[in-house]
This record gives structure tokens, C-alpha cells and sequence, in this order.
């Protein structure tokens, strides 16, 4: 008797108790049939073949602090339009120095009346906005900057990189000016509050130079003044007397920043009475060059042979160990973390996995007494790139997948960094991508535009901050 017919008469019996319950029967059984069906390849596969979730975190991970690469810094990689520029000494990764090269830019064309006749220079001053991070202790030390006129020219349509070197003339035009970084205060320009700024007065036979030039016509035009002054080498690399911990990168917003020429002239004046007459008076008055919309990049270096601590001195070295329980990135072109997984192809010996998550957990080393999150702040968030056959790298599928899916950013409450990588180990193991490991280092951006640096834990078992690889996967049989 087929199930309609069964209902009909239920129905017509008028035992509605009976009726519900045998509905009931019946759905849990499509439910049940439905659910059996569903599960990952069921459909496909015959029941003897059941797929399984497995779940392991002891891959073998062997770690160690390489130097990074150089970084390309110019204008048209940093978007904000930010200079670092500044000195420390970190106890644990030694001497940072951030330097700025960059043109000036002229607002228009000068005439020969422009600067009035026979105008005077009183004054030269380069004023750097800072903008609000400043990097190092917070109790703040004397720096020296210098400020060099370039004698190659730098262009917008190039590329540059941190270890760039452009020729400059020599002759400091800051006579090493001191100064301490402030940069949360203001500053009274002229009588008005004006922005934090670092205010350097400049050489002023290097201004009047530039007004004695207005009728020459190397002030005609923007181009055929960035011709007649190349632009200036910023550095405080010549800073001395700072003790371990101290010293500051001072992060600047270079498109608000200027070099002003403050300077008087004759004027002539006709007063107009019974008789006209011809009058003489001096005007002061300024004229500001741009450092915004010009080409720019950053130099930055660092000096590893002070390194007291033993693990990273170790890691530099050329007898670097194999395996290490601590390891270390830094910004603004200095150190990055290479990870090898010898093991990982053992995986697939016996047949192909489906990788279902991969999570790499990266524990920030907190032990240390010279930590001091403080002062040497973490970076926000970390990369991780592949690794090519001769030491480059590459973008990992996961990084591109989707907004938020790859993660890297630092949480300040576990002081750990998490990635998603999945579908690179899944690309290892199918053997599309060769196993060569990975790189953890910070993003382009921000290595380029903020001078952090952090301490992980390595893959050493010894370490309570080892850096784990948490792998579900299921066997594909």
C-alpha cells in the first residue's frame, strides 16, 4: 500500500495522534537520509571510503633571523608622502639610522622683480612637520642633523631603495644643528602657534645664492630650478654620545614641510603731493619652497656589530646554528625570519591530504629584560612571503585571498601574530610550489614608514614561546 493511501485513511480513521506520530517518523527519517548525504564525499565516494578530520601541531619548524633586503622607499611607493628621519640604539638589534633625500620644489616662476630689488637674505630655515610617531624612549635625547645640497639630480620616474647613495657636495648647510625631538609640541612661528616642527636654520649664503639667481633663469621654471638645486641629503647619522635605549626615528609629513628664505629689499615708493617724490623703504618679507609632490626617497642603515646579545649575534654570524629559540624582524630594511618545514613533504608519503586550515602562531617573546614594549613597540601587523630558489621572495596564494583571511596583526592582549596559510601548504604538499619555506617580516609599507621591531619565539621545543604550525587536514584516499 503506497504511503498516500496509507494517510487517507488515517485521515478518514479520524486518529489524528497516530497521523502526527507517523509524520513524524517519516521527516526524521528524510532528515536523517538527507544529512547521510550531505556529508563530504558521501556522494562520491562508497561508504567504505569515509573521509576523516585530523589535526596536528608538532611540524617540525626550523628557524633563523636573516638580514632583510633593501626596501624600495621612493615617492611613489610611499603614498602618505612620510620621512623617517632619526637615530637609536636598541639594546638588542644595535644601531638604526633613517635618512631623507628629496628635491625642493619651486611654487612658480620667479621674475626678475619677484624678490624686489636687491633683496637680502636674513635668514634660511628648513622646517620638518612632525607627524605624531616617534620611535625609541620616550625620554628624549640630543640629536645632530646635518643637510647636504645633492649633487646628482633624483627624479619622480625612478625607482629608489634604502641603500641608495646620491652623490652631495660635502658642505653641511645645517652646521650640525642639535636639537631634540618634540614631537607633540607646538612652535611659535612669527608670533603664531604653528604644528610640531623641527625648525633647522640653514647656511644663509646658501639662500641669498638662490635670490642673487632671480634673473638668471634658473628660476623660470620647476625643472630648470630642480637642475640649478638638486635637493638635500637629511641625516643625523653623525649623531654621537647615545648610550644603549636611547635615541628616536621621528616619523615626518613631508608634503606640509617646507624650506623658507626669509629676507629684506628696497622698495621705492612715489609720494604724490605738490611735488612727486621718490621714496626708499625696506620690506621684509619670506618666500617658501614645497618638499611636498617631489621626488624623495629614504636611506636607511643599520650597524649589527655592536650587538651584545648573544642569540642574534649568533644568527648574524657566519656560523649561524641551525635551530633557534629565539628569533628577530625589524623594520626600515634590517632583519627578517627565514622558516624551513624539512618534514612537511612526510605528510603525502602515504597518499594526498586535503589541508582544511593551516595556522601559523607566532608568540611574541615577552621574557626578555630588555623588551620594553614601551619604548620598542611592536609592528602592527607581519607578512609572510614565499621563498624562491635564490633566496627571494614571493607572495603566498593566502595574502591575496580575500580581506582579513591571511590576518598577521599583532594582538596586544596574547602579544601574538596569526596567519592563515593554508593554501600555501596545500600547494607544497600537491608539490606546485617547492618547499623552500617562508619569510615572516613586516609589510612593505610599514617597514618603509615606521621603525619597529619585534623578538618571536623560534621553533626550538625549548622555548615556552615556540612558533606552532596548527594543521586540520583530512586523509584522500
Amino acid at each position: 500500500m503506497s504511503i498516500t493511501k496509507r494517510v487517507t485513511q488515517i485521515l478518514r480513521a479520524d486518529k489524528p495522534a497516530k497521523f502526527f506520530l507517523i509524520l513524524f517518523v517519516g521527516i526524521s527519517i528524510i532528515q536523517t537520509s538527507c544529512n547521510k548525504a550531505s556529508e563530504v564525499g558521501l556522494d562520491v565516494q562508497p561508504s567504505t571510503d569515509l573521509l576523516f578530520v585530523n589535526y596536528i601541531d608538532t611540524t617540525q619548524l626550523i628557524t633563523k633571523t636573516v638580514k632583510e633586503d633593501s626596501l624600495r622607499t621612493d615617492q611613489n611607493q610611499l603614498l602618505a608622502g612620510y620621512g623617517l628621519l632619526g637615530k637609536y640604539i636598541d639594546p638588542i638589534f644595535g644601531e638604526a639610522t633613517s635618512s631623507i633625500y628629496t628635491q625642493l620644489k619651486l611654487p612658480s616662476s620667479i621674475s626678475a622683480t619677484s624678490f624686489g630689488t636687491s633683496p637680502i637674505c636674513d635668514s634660511v630655515v628648513l622646517s620638518l612637520i612632525y607627524d605624531a610617531q616617534c620611535y625609541g624612549k620616550k625620554l628624549r635625547s640630543v640629536q645632530t642633523v646635518n643637510i647636504y645640497q645633492l649633487v646628482n639630480s633624483i627624479s619622480t620616474g625612478n625607482s629608489y631603495y634604502s641603500d641608495n647613495t646620491t652623490l652631495n657636495t660635502g658642505v653641511d648647510l645645517a652646521n650640525s644643528h642639535q636639537f631634540t625631538p618634540r614631537p607633540t609640541d607646538s612652535v611659535m612661528v612669527a608670533g603664531v602657534k604653528s604644528k610640531p616642527q623641527l625648525r633647522i636654520k640653514l647656511n644663509d649664503v646658501f639662500g641669498q645664492n638662490i635670490l642673487n639667481n632671480q634673473s638668471t633663469g634658473n628660476l623660470v621654471d620647476n625643472a630648470t630650478f630642480q637642475n640649478f638645486i638638486k635637493g638635500f641629503y637629511i641625516t643625523t647619522e653623525h649623531t654621537t654620545g647615545l648610550a644603549s635605549t636611547e635615541g628616536n626615528i621621528m616619523r615626518f609629513q613631508m608634503g606640509s614641510s617646507a624650506m623658507t628664505i626669509y629676507y629684506h629689499y628696497t622698495r621705492k615708493t612715489i609720494i604724490t603731493s605738490i611735488k612727486p617724490v621718490q621714496v626708499d623703504s625696506t620690506c621684509w618679507t619670506n618666500y617658501a619652497f614645497s618638499l611636498g609632490s617631489v621626488a624623495r626617497n629614504l636611506k636607511f642603515s643599520h650597524d649589527y656589530t655592536i650587538v651584545t646579545n648573544p642569540d642574534l649575534a649568533s644568527q648574524l654570524s657566519s656560523s649561524a646554528p641551525v635551530q633557534n629559540s629565539t628569533v628577530f624582524i625589524q623594520s626600515i630594511a634590517g632583519l627578517k625570519t627565514k622558516v624551513e618545514m624539512p618534514t612537511l613533504m612526510d605528510w603525502v608519503k602515504n597518499g594526498p591530504v586535503a589541508i582544511n586550515k593551516a595556522e601559523l602562531v607566532v608568540k611574541v617573546d615577552t621574557s626578555l629584560a630588555t623588551y620594553q614594549l614601551d619604548t620598542f613597540a611592536a609592528p602592527i601587523s607581519l607578512i609572510i612571503f614565499g621563498v624562491n630558489d635564490d633566496g627571494s621572495s614571493n607572495l603566498i596564494p593566502d595574502y591575496v585571498e580575500r580581506p582579513g583571511y591571511f590576518d598577521g596583526t599583532y594582538n596586544t592582549k596574547t602579544h601574538e601574530y596569526h596567519f592563515i596559510i593554508s593554501r600555501y601548504i596545500q600547494q607544497v604538499l600537491d608539490g606546485t610550489r617547492k618547499n623552500n619555506g617562508i619569510y615572516i617580516t613586516v609589510p612593505h609599507i610599514t617597514a618603509a614608514t615606521s621603525a619597529n621591531r619585534v623578538i618571536i619565539g623560534g621553533g626550538a621545543s625549548s622555548s615556552p614561546y615556540q612558533m606552532k604550525l596548527n594543521i586540520s587536514y583530512t586523509k584522500l584516499h
